[in-house]
């Protein structure tokens, strides 16, 4: 249970991060390193699913917290 409330922190981690590296968002748009990372994340997301689901829970915190990093 505490997992998914684990979860929840990943949104607020992203604003923090994107808002912490702000001055440097144009060394890291110009290589796709975020597009990239989410589809390897999520690939390994949907895998590690039906292998072990601490490290799928794992790996969607990190493929939330990039996603939002990446958006904002």
């Amino acid at each position: 249970m505490i997992e998914y409330l684990l979860l929840l922190f990943a949104i607020p981690l992203g604003f923090l991060l994107a808002r912490i590296t702000s001055d440097e968002k144009e060394i890291y748009t110009n290589v796709p390193y975020f597009p990239v990372l989410l589809w390897i994340l999520l690939f390994a997301m949907v895998v590690c699913y039906f292998f072990d689901r601490q490290i799928a829970l794992i790996l969607t915190f990190v493929f939330i917290t990039t996603f939002v990093w990446n958006k904002y």
